[in-house]
Order: C-alpha cells, then sequence, then structure tokens
C-alpha cells in the first residue's frame, strides 16, 4: 500500500483492506480542501476517529441520532470548554450514557467521518505510520468492524465499471481467505454474500461462481467486490490446468469439513437454511458431490485423503436423500425440533423466578433465543427472551426486545405486540437500525406508507449497508436516484 495517494473510486476500499490485513498501526488521513477526517488503527483494528467536520463530531452527531438532545449537548459542551476533558467522559459523568452507550456513540461518530470522506470525488490520502505504544489509552478496538467500513466503501461506489475493473481476472480460482482473522470477521452479510462465500472452495473460478448467483450479474459483482476486498476470500495464482496450486487450501475444506461432521444436521452439512427449496438443495448437492467426491482429485497432495473424501461423500449423499424427500425430510425436521409434551393437567403456579443477571448467562440465552427463531419455533424465542429480560441491561436488553419483536412478528395477530417491543427498544437505544427496520415494516403493512418510509430512512442512515431496509424504501418511493455522490449518498438521500 502506497504511505500516500489521490482519491478515487475504489481506492479507499482498498487502502482499508491493506490496513487490516498487514496488520498496520497509526492515523490514517483523508483530506480535502480544508475538510480533514482521521481515522486511527492499532494492528489493523479501529480505535478511534477525529474531524475537522463539523457535522460529524461527537455531540453533533449524537443529536442527530436522537441520543442526546441540543440541551445536554450545549451544557456537556460547556463542561469540556471549562474543564478541558473530552467530551465522552463528560457524558458519562452526568449519566447521559453508560459505557455501553459511549462505546456505541463512538462508533457511530467513527461512521459517520468514514461515511463522509467515503462520498468525496477526489483529495488525498495518506497513512502516518506509528508505534503502538504512541496511542496508550486508546488502544481498545471500537464495536466497529473493520470488514463492515470496508463494505460500506465498496457500496459507496457508484461507477460499475470500478466494481468490475477491481475484480480483474475472472478465470482464477477463488478460495476462502488462509488467515483466520480476515475468514472469520464479524461482518453482516447479505443473502448474496452468503450465497458466494458458501460456494467458494478453491476449485471453482470467480466467472463461474457469479455465473451460478441468482441475482443481477453487478448485484453479485458488487459482492464479490467486497468478499476479495475485506479479505475473506482471495485469488489462487494461476496455475496449470491441473489446479495443483489449489491443493493446500481444498485439503483445508476438506479436512475442516470432516472435522464437524459430527456436529452438523442434515441442512448444515448441505450448507443450506432449513427453509431450503428442492432446487437449492439440489445445488447444493451437486457442488459438494463434484468437491467430494473420491474420483474427483488425482494430485498427489491428495491421495492420502481419500477415506475423508468417501466419509464426506457419503453424508452428503445422505443429506440429499433425506431432505429431497417431502415425507422424510418432514419426518427429519421433527426429530431436529420435537414438539412440547403437554402436560395431563396444569401444573401448580411457582413463584417467581429471580431475575437472571449474569451477563454471561444473558447472552447465552438470548443466542438460544435466536437458534429458536431461525428454527421456526418463535414462541420458544419468546420464552427464552422472557427469561432474562428483566435482568438484562443496556446493549443485552435492546437485543432481547428486538428479538422478542421478530418472533412476535411470525405469529398471526403479533404485530401490536411488535410494535411496543420496538418502541420500547428505541426509547432506550434511538440508534438501533433493525428497530427502525421492523418498525417500518409494521407501518407499511398497515398502509402507512409515510411513516414506513421514515423508519427506513432511519435505518439506512445508521446501517448503509442496511439491503432490506434500501429494497423496501425503493419500493415505497421508487424515484430516479439524482446524479453524483455514489450510491451510498444517493441512497441516504444526502
Amino acid at each position: 500500500m502506497d504511505a500516500t495517494g489521490e482519491i478515487a473510486q475504489g481506492v479507499l476500499p482498498a487502502v482499508l483492506r491493506a490496513l487490516y490485513a498487514e496488520r498496520r498501526t497509526g492515523l490514517l488521513h483523508v483530506t480535502r480542501g480544508t475538510d480533514r477526517g482521521s481515522i486511527c488503527f492499532i494492528r489493523g483494528n479501529i480505535v478511534y476517529g477525529d474531524t475537522s467536520i463539523k457535522e460529524c463530531h461527537l455531540g453533533e452527531t449524537l443529536v442527530r441520532h436522537g441520543l442526546l438532545t441540543q440541551w445536554d449537548r450545549e451544557r456537556a459542551g460547556e463542561m469540556v470548554t471549562a474543564t478541558g476533558r473530552r467530551l465522552g467522559q463528560i457524558l458519562l459523568d452526568l449519566g447521559l450514557l453508560d459505557a455501553d452507550g459511549l462505546e456505541d456513540a463512538l462508533a457511530l461518530q467513527v461512521r459517520e467521518v468514514l461515511l463522509t470522506i467515503f462520498s468525496w470525488p477526489d483529495g488525498r490520502y495518506a497513512f502516518e505510520e506509528q508505534e503502538p505504544e504512541s496511542f496508550q489509552g486508546y488502544d481498545k478496538p471500537l464495536r466497529l468492524s473493520t470488514g463492515e467500513v470496508i463494505l460500506d466503501a465498496v457500496w459507496s461506489i457508484g461507477d460499475p465499471d470500478v466494481i468490475r475493473f477491481g475484480l480483474g481476472d475472472l478465470g482464477r480460482v477463488l478460495t476462502p481467505a488462509s488467515d483466520p482473522l480476515l475468514r472469520f470477521q464479524r461482518i453482516a452479510l447479505t443473502p448474496t454474500d452468503g450465497f458466494l462465500l458458501s460456494r467458494v472452495d478453491g476449485v471453482a473460478t470467480a466467472h463461474e461462481l457469479l455465473a451460478m448467483t441468482p441475482v443481477s450479474a453487478e448485484e453479485a459483482q458488487r459482492s464479490l467486490f467486497g468478499l476479495l476486498y475485506t479479505g475473506m476470500v482471495e485469488y489462487l495464482p494461476l496455475g496449470p490446468l491441473d489446479k495443483a496450486p489449489a491443493a493446500p487450501a481444498l485439503r483445508r475444506t476438506i479436512l475442516e469439513a470432516h472435522s464437524r461432521l459430527p456436529q452438523r444436521n442434515h441442512f448444515e452439512v448441505l450448507g443450506v437454511l432449513h427453509t431450503a427449496s428442492a432446487s437449492e438443495i439440489l445445488a447444493a448437492y451437486f457442488r459438494l458431490a463434484k468437491l467430494y467426491h473420491p474420483d474427483q482429485h488425482h494430485v498427489r497432495e491428495l491421495r492420502d485423503q481419500r477415506e475423508t473424501l468417501e466419509a464426506l461423500f457419503a453424508r452428503v449423499t445422505e443429506a440429499h436423500r433425506v431432505l429431497s424427500d417431502p415425507e422424510a425430510r418432514a419426518a427429519y425436521e421433527r426429530w431436529l425440533a420435537p414438539p412440547r409434551a403437554t402436560p395431563a393437567s396444569p401444573p401448580a403456579p411457582l413463584p417467581p423466578p429471580e431475575p437472571i443477571t449474569d451477563p454471561q448467562k444473558i447472552d447465552e440465552t438470548l443466542d438460544r433465543a435466536e437458534g429458536a427463531l431461525a428454527a421456526g419455533r418463535a414462541w420458544d424465542a419468546i420464552l427464552a427472551v422472557d427469561e432474562v429480560l428483566p435482568g438484562a441491561k443496556g446493549r443485552a436488553r435492546r437485543r432481547g426486545r428486538v428479538l422478542k419483536a421478530q418472533a412476535h412478528l411470525r405469529g398471526q395477530d403479533g404485530k401490536k405486540a411488535a410494535e411496543e417491543e420496538l418502541k420500547a427498544a428505541l426509547e432506550e437505544d434511538p440508534a438501533n437500525p433493525e428497530a427502525h427496520y421492523l418498525l417500518g415494516t409494521i407501518y407499511k403493512a398497515g398502509g402507512a406508507n409515510a411513516l414506513a418510509a421514515g423508519s427506513f430512512r432511519k435505518a439506512l442512515s445508521l446501517r448503509p449497508r442496511y439491503h432490506e431496509a434500501h429494497a423496501e424504501l425503493l419500493a415505497l418511493e421508487p424515484a430516479p436516484a439524482p446524479e453524483g455522490g455514489g450510491v451510498l449518498r444517493r441512497m441516504l438521500g444526502k
């Protein structure tokens, strides 16, 4: 990565990827005229941001997103001037934010700075390398995934030709990243991202993967571009026709898949959702059968893995046999999630349990609720959330409310209960994009399109890659986007 350079479309995603993948430490300065945005990286992680742009200062950001009143902002600003202390610490001392809220606020401010500089059509960047010790006291990574930031930058690129040029030679083979830090990132993937990522196997070329992706060519290319620039997937070097260079990556894929067989059900073995259609199951089977068939691999490095390949192939075949037969699939799904037994007589009422306050126990229970919801057991999800909601605080409490609202929406008459949960979540955290989006879907279903559009716009302002909110907003307001500013700015109406 060059230490300095000119800004153009596609440049900043590449710069961010290099800083992250190479675990660089220092300050990235991006300037345009008198405006400046600076982001501090420590070993590739974003730890804070600073800017000369008044609209992106912490106080203004919090007021704009409803997390702080203008009166409280001015009161805290006077204390900053009088004491010389940082605004974040003042907000903590005044009780206007808790520790979790401050971390979220700092991440939100950095995202605002980045969205602004992503929109600049020109300018310059410069990376100032420093030692980690230079930032002592600021070495805690923000709750802001560098991969998410890179994807935001990718989706701000307005010219599809930039994407196509950035992808390079589509005849090269794609493989999962060899670096675990890059391969297993904390990133919210879109369905297209997930589809592509699940099919990167060290055998198929980029052209083959794009051809099988069931969306428009432009969306598939942008998604693959994002996966490449976050480093989650990478190109293998071009080699002879037998693809011998792919053997180490393929061997790794085979061994990892085999080690996880005992813990995986048929859906997980095929890499499909529980709601997968017959055609999706068949496509997954063909892809994996080709990958794991023992007769497919003749390279020297894989000759000792024949028994492993046979076990994988047999398990993939069995999963396909069961899930492609409607009766066998129904019986298997019942076995995965057996119905609760109904007691012969109602049990005696029990005294209310003590609220669960252990943060780890709360997180584990909310994870269980998410799993139940994903498996279609909405009522079990509601029960799990209710176990911990009374004792949950901060982010966990907001997460629980959104999960409970999602579960209520799965029921026939749950919209009212879901709306109440979402409004309660937004009272505690006005910058919750999921709550705004779900509230928008409820308003839309009730015919309140103006309210729905407002909720979707708010969700997008907080999470620019919220594709579901973007699609809903386009359905409500299908006007052509204004020219200039990139996809992201047009999406947010800035």
